[in-house]
């Protein structure tokens, strides 16, 4: 009876059921826009999950306004359903109509449009504002101004468009005043300052950001530190704490790094293991590529370069995918490190995406077709040193990082580059003293990444007691975004040799050239130029070849230069070579006639497996054949003072036996042999640093014409001395002190020298 009693009630349900499944369930017959003035409303429907004549149901609404929210065009979002038509109600985002920025000075405006993602006719969200001024703020505490303060304004306008406005306060620079280390007992403060990047504020830093304070330089430096003493036999190092405070006034931090250095280790046993199924690996070979003996000390650089070192062998021999892990066993007892370098089957793994941070100013492109690869490619190790290599050598960032993480697929990475960027521009006007040139005023302006696009643009004006100087110079590394150099000097150049051989010498021309690629290091430059040229203002007492060649003569030169450079660095090399060889032609119906070959070559390395000893070894020949008996005697080598030190520019060679005047030669041949170490902390962490060299050259071979008249003493020259190299903020400086050891009658001596710029 009971059942029988509940069975209307069951009855209502069913049917409530039903009325609910056909209010609820039906189908769509219209889907209505409403409120939208920019998007189409078919762009709205576009991005609804359902269409008309499809079933819908309630809890659809949810999803759709998620989506219209995605979508970043839509400030608000209302879905309506009455049981036949659906009908959306939105309201727009604004349109920006201009973003201005006010307060700033530090950075330019054109550098903030390029940080913010905010734009004209974008579309504004609050989002978006956000991370503009997080960005803004990022850019300002990199140059110093960590406190800088950005308050967003919205200031809107007809036809919902708004103005963005960025109020910027930068406050004070906020440098660092100290840093300083708890627990080092093996190395002084002072040495450490010399490891990390960030520097302690000094006077010669006025034109530099290491002593800017930045969180990411901070944990750049705990790894520096880390490899540091790695580096020297403290295998148990770990960095406790990297704590920055700021002070209470706000103008300065101050950083402690809190370490434990733990005892000194040396290696033990160094064995190398290959994985049972990877055949065709000779084992006793792969060991003969090991470069750490038994019993010297540990080194954690040492152990990276030697797994580099395998994977290259490997892959030289065709084994691509294979990694090289390091096992270590450690003995306290001892204090020795014993490693087997297992050889084990690595996977293959591709790069995925290729994600680039830091470059505010250098396009993505310029850092991009530095690369040796691309998204797609099979990951190399090589490759990416070399790619990291490149990166460094272009000179246009402080610092170059290159980290890997996982992407969604197991098979894939991402490569993740990070660069701190340096200036790249060089507003220079100075005066001086040279005692290759005496008194010295110049000026020059150069760009070497201009417009962020790679590209070397250089105009400097030079006047001293020995030269005037105008040159302007273009150089585009990819021309026709291909890896094709094409650049383009102009110049008007006037020399006093009055000293070295009683004349003047002025030389008007232009050139263009074009700079292809053979190999990864290797280049080809071919140069087509013209040039006039005068010796004039000839003294009464010069030598008669001088006289003989008073006057003004052109010239059309081809030359075709093929250049190997595998160093690190242009100013600083510390490993690798540059060779090469010159072939260039005068003629083409010019006044002067004439072939001319020249070789040079410079190596460069580590002493002892360590960074602070280099040494550098350079040599280079030439000669020059008359073809039209029409060389002038400027056409001739010169020898003596920045390229063979311890003797006066043009020191060395045939002279007049009358008047002492230089003459020159059509054979030349030299050498340069130098270490650069360090002078202590202090100095290191200036940029200065220590030289010894050993020069020695020859030229020879002067044509008298049967005048006869001429010294030569065909000897080759030997010098030795030592020096300092000061990277200064102004430029390199090198302050030398070369002594002859062995040298000609007719030699003029130069003992103390001071230069700018950079040998070999």
């Amino acid at each position: 009876m009971r059942s029988f009693k509940k069975a209307p009630f069951i009855a209502t349900l069913v049917l409530s059921a039903f009325i609910a499944g056909s209010t609820f369930a039906q189908s769509v017959q219209s889907i209505d826009v409403k409120g939208n003035e920019r998007v189409e409303s078919t762009t709205v429907r576009n991005y609804l999950s359902v269409s008309k004549g499809d079933t819908y149901e309630p809890r659809m609404a949810n999803s759709m306004i998620k989506t219209l929210y995605s979508t970043g065009l839509f400030e608000h979002v209302e879905v309506f359903w009455d049981g036949k038509n659906l009908s959306i109600s939105v309201k727009e985002n604004p349109l920006v109509n201009k973003v201005a920025f006010e307060g700033g000075d530090e950075i330019d405006e054109d550098i903030l449009k390029d940080i913010v993602s905010l734009r004209s006719r974008s579309i504004y969200t609050p989002g978006k504002i956000q991370k503009d001024v997080s960005e803004i703020q990022a850019a300002y505490r990199s140059r110093g101004h960590y406190l800088t303060d950005v308050k967003p304004q919205i200031i809107k306008r007809d036809q919902n468009r708004v103005d963005v406005v960025y109020n910027i306060t930068e406050g004070e620079k906020t440098k660092i005043r100290r840093i300083s280390f708890v627990g080092n007992d093996k190395f002084s403060d002072s040495d450490l300052r010399g490891i990390v990047r960030t520097k302690e504020s000094a006077w010669w830093r006025f034109i530099s950001s290491a002593d800017v304070y930045h969180p990411e330089k901070v944990e750049v430096d705990k790894d520096l530190l880390r490899k540091f003493y790695l580096e020297h036999g403290f295998a148990d190092f770990n960095i406790v704490s990297a704590v920055t405070e700021l002070s209470k006034d706000k103008k300065n931090f101050f950083i402690t790094f809190t370490m434990h250095e733990g005892p000194v280790y040396d290696f033990g046993n160094v064995d190398v293991n290959v994985a049972a199924k990877e055949q065709g690996i000779d084992v006793e070979t792969l060991k003969t590529q090991i470069n750490i003996d038994a019993g010297e000390r540990y080194n954690g650089r040492l152990v990276e370069d030697n797994i580099d070192g395998l994977i290259d062998y490997l892959g030289s021999q065709g084994f691509a995918f294979l990694d090289v892990q390091p096992e270590f066993s450690q003995d306290e007892a001892e204090k020795k490190v014993g490693i087997i370098f297992n050889v084990v089957p690595g996977p293959r793994v591709y790069i995925d995406r290729v994600n680039i941070t830091g470059n505010d100013r250098t396009r993505d492109e310029v850092i991009r077709r530095e690369l040796r690869f691309a998204e797609g490619d099979a990951f190399s190790s090589t490759k990416l040193k070399r790619s990291k290599d490149r990166l460094t050598y272009l000179g246009f960032f402080e610092d170059v990082q290159v980290t890997r993480s996982q992407s969604d697929d197991p098979d894939r990475m991402d490569l993740n580059i990070h660069v701190a960027e340096q200036s790249t521009g060089e507003v220079n006007v100075g005066a001086g003293f040279s005692t290759y040139e005496g008194a010295l005023a110049s000026a020059s302006i150069r760009e070497r990444n201009f417009l962020g696009k790679g590209q070397d643009v250089n105009l400097d004006f030079a006047i001293s007691s020995k030269r005037q100087d105008f040159n302007l110079s273009f150089f585009e590394p990819y021309f026709m975004n291909r890896e094709l150099g094409a650049g383009i000097d102009l110049f008007n150049e006037r020399r006093d040799f009055q000293s070295e051989a009683s004349y003047d010498l002025g030389r008007t021309g232009a050139a263009v050239k074009l700079a292809t690629k053979l190999n990864e290091f290797a280049r080809n430059t071919v140069s087509l130029g013209y040039k006039d040229v005068k010796i004039e203002n000839v003294d009464s007492g010069a030598s008669q070849f001088v006289r003989r060649d008073e006057g003004k003569r052109n010239s059309i030169t081809l030359a075709n230069t093929i250049a190997l450079d595998t160093r690190d660095s242009r100013l600083l090399p510390t490993h690798g070579h540059r060779t090469s060889f010159t072939l260039e032609y005068s003629g083409l119906g010019s006044d002067v006639d004439y072939l001319k070959g020249l070789a040079s070559a410079a190596w460069h390395r580590r002493l002892a497996r360590n960074d602070d000893f280099i040494l550098s070894l350079g040599g280079r020949a030439g000669m020059i054949s008359d073809l039209g008996n029409t060389l002038p005697l400027y056409e001739n080598f010169q020898a003596g003072g920045n390229t063979m030190r311890g003797f006066d520019t043009g020191g060395i060679g045939p002279r007049d036996s009358s008047t002492r005047d230089a003459l020159g030669g059509r054979l030349m041949a030299g050498h340069n042999i130098e270490v650069s170490f360090p002078l202590g902390a202090e100095l290191k962490e200036m940029g200065v640093r220590g030289l010894i060299f050993q020069d020695g050259a020859i030229v020879t071979d002067f044509d008298d014409d049967g005048l006869g008249g001429v010294t030569d003493s065909k000897k080759y020259r030997l010098s030795a001395g030592v020096g300092a190299f000061w990277q200064s903020p102004l430029g390199p400086l090198r302050f030398e002190l070369g002594f002859p050891i062995s040298k000609a009658p007719e030699d003029e001596k130069q003992i103390f020298s001071f230069s700018f710029g950079t040998r070999f």
